[in-house]
């Protein structure tokens, strides 16, 4: 497919977005800049790392992209195969596989190094962040990139609930003298809605990162060019979305595309990393 006439259709999808029955299209933007990012990079091998029921690839494929895949659950793979296979594509590319487990992906990575790595919805749920690191990037060829996405620990600053008081007090204030730390979380505890979320009482619960710490994380495993790139904003505190459903929605959305260049470390729930595996002679920083 063309470039320009995949853009142009990326950018038409825009009307269908503010309809309020279904859940806000948070992938829908976080996609549109990978899609963008993986035209202008030349790719044509790529691999999804947690394809889900496979709802992106459509637009990969569209993308002109030999799509390969990995996901932990049987069913999900047994969905992105059948819709591998609709779209013309070799369905035993998508196989059941975890990225933490080199030996259950081996049969995908001895076809060679992809070009690209997209990961949505992973990072988030792994035990060994560091290691999962150095396996996407051992995945990629020497120059891939690698578009991986976290949920943002600073957009808790903007909730005004039970988040904004742990990270205000535990990732803020953890080293301050404790009867000083104690009289402000008195006081935050009276001023925010500490019963919002529900506390979690079990199973691995979703981690949430802050995107200056995990671009050193990546520099550390080995990549260069690290930058976030943060998506799913919102146009006010999450409590207003019930009350101001439709303003809530359409003002969200039209925030996704603002320029200027921080208010989405604050504004937005989540955030992709974009990554580059250097060339063999290029020096790591």
């Amino acid at each position: 497919m063309n470039a320009d006439l995949l853009r142009e259709q990326l950018a038409s999808q825009h009307e269908a977005l503010h309809d309020l029955g279904d859940g806000y299209p948070a992938n829908h933007f976080a996609f549109q800049r990978i899609a963008n990012a993986l035209i202008d990079a030349r790719a044509t091998r790529i691999l999804e790392v947690g394809v889900g029921r496979g709802n992106a690839l459509p637009l990969l494929v569209s993308l002109g992209l030999e799509v390969s895949a990995i996901d932990t659950s049987d069913e999900a793979v047994e969905a992105s195969r059948q819709r591998l296979s609709a779209l013309g594509h070799d369905p035993g590319r998508v196989i059941q596989a975890d990225i933490e487990d080199p030996i259950t992906y081996a049969p995908l990575a001895a076809g060679g190094a992809f070009d690209a790595l997209v990961s949505l919805g992973v990072l988030p749920h792994v035990r060994h962040e560091r290691q999962t690191l150095l396996n996407m990037r051992s995945l990629v060829r020497p120059g891939g990139e690698v578009y991986v996405e976290f949920r943002n620990k600073l957009f808790s600053l903007f909730t005004f609930n039970r988040y904004t008081y742990e990270f205000i007090m535990d990732d803020l204030l953890g080293d301050v003298d404790e009867s000083l730390r104690s009289a402000v979380g008195e006081r935050l505890r009276g001023r925010l809605d500490m019963e919002v979320p529900p506390v979690s009482t079990g199973g691995h619960a979703a981690r949430f990162h802050n995107p200056f710490e995990v671009i050193d994380e990546f520099t550390a495993a080995g990549f260069s060019g690290v930058e976030a790139w943060p998506f799913h904003y919102h146009a006010g505190p999450p409590s207003f979305e019930a009350s101001h459903p439709q303003e809530f929605r359409d003002e969200s959305i039209a925030l996704e595309h603002e320029t200027s260049g921080w208010k989405g470390l604050f504004l937005c729930s989540a955030f992709i990393i974009r990554a580059r595996r250097p060339m063999e002679a290029d020096p790591v920083h």
